[in-house]
């Protein structure tokens, strides 16, 4: 039989007030919201308060005699080795995922690029450290969570468990809720994480971050979701495979140059120009756009003339 007392870390001739104050203190201690690994002890707890607060099962406890003499039937202490040795773990529901948009230029894409993120999440409140406030144990599930349900009788009997419905599956009730949250355990705070964006993103493409989205009371840290949007940056837009660059031309320098140097991801690239502007048919470098599952697409340089410059006037 487990030792109740020494779980709960108080003498046997503990009061009442003495019993709760260390209910209070190591449910705190060992709340799931709080200590992910404290699931077990946290149950543990509530087990050994449900028994010591009430002054039936406690004299039960005291005094236990399973086999009859005023002590309980043989069906109770079957339903109490059974409530000790089939401890029966419940999944945590999955916390959801929190989506946000991140915009990606070409040129990012092209060589993959690290980015600081900045935007808000539901974090735990730092007050009550995601509690919500003073607790009590609930009455019903005794701290536990959930409830059993007995079909049948003896040893064959069928238990099925399920959410206590008077604590919603958390094991107690806020009495006293935290000034900061309100008693919702959370509250919206900023933070910031560095995130590695691969080669050949592309809008629609999904990068999930694990534990970077909002807390969930009982549920955990949900993971952030980046969804990949394309737009055109540093004069670059990505169209399919290929590259496209768009290139104001000076009308001296047009007629003056020979040719004409353009920016690309890997390193500037030297273009003959066509003896004849023609902005409606871009310039093509074949090999130098995306390589995507071994497909190299082409670098397009769509050429335009930059309407504030004009040709000086010759002097003969």
């Amino acid at each position: 039989m487990k030792d109740y007392y020494q779980i709960l870390g108080v003498s046997r001739d503990a009061s009442q007030d003495e019993i709760k104050k260390a209910y209070r203190k190591l449910s705190k201690q060992y709340h799931p919201d709080v200590n992910p690994d404290g699931a077990d002890k946290f149950k543990e707890i509530g087990e050994a308060y449900g028994v010591l607060s009430d002054e039936n099962k406690k004299q039960q406890y005291d005094n236990p005699n399973p086999f009859g003499g005023g002590g309980g039937s043989m069906e109770d202490f079957f339903n109490m080795f059974n409530q000790q040795s089939q401890q029966q773990q419940r999944r945590r529901p999955q916390a959801p995922d929190k989506i946000i948009n991140i915009n990606i230029n070409p040129v990012e894409s092209y060589n993959g690029v690290e980015r600081e993120l900045s935007y808000q999440v539901r974090g735990s409140c730092e007050t009550c450290k995601g509690t919500g406030g003073d607790r009590e144990v609930c009455g019903t599930c005794q701290g536990h969570g959930r409830v059993r349900q007995k079909f049948g009788s003896g040893m064959f009997a069928q238990v099925v468990e399920s959410d206590c419905p008077q604590c919603r599956g958390e094991g107690y009730r806020i009495i006293n809720p935290c000034y900061t949250c309100g008693g919702q355990k959370t509250k919206p705070v900023f933070t910031n994480v560095k995130v590695n964006i691969p080669k050949n993103v592309d809008s629609g493409d999904f990068l999930r971050l694990q534990q970077k989205g909002d807390f969930y009371p009982g549920r955990g840290i949900g993971d952030l979701i980046l969804k990949v949007n394309m737009v055109k940056g540093e004069g670059f837009e990505k169209v399919n495979n290929d590259l496209v660059y768009h290139h104001k031309v000076n009308v001296n320098d047009f007629i003056s140059m020979e040719k004409i140097e353009v920016p690309h991801p890997d390193s500037k690239i030297s273009i003959p120009l066509p003896q004849v502007l023609d902005t409606e048919k871009p310039l093509r470098v074949r090999g130098k756009g995306f390589n995507i599952q071994n497909v190299k697409g082409d670098l397009f340089i769509k050429l335009s003339v930059n309407r504030e410059e004009s040709l000086e006037p010759s002097h003969g």
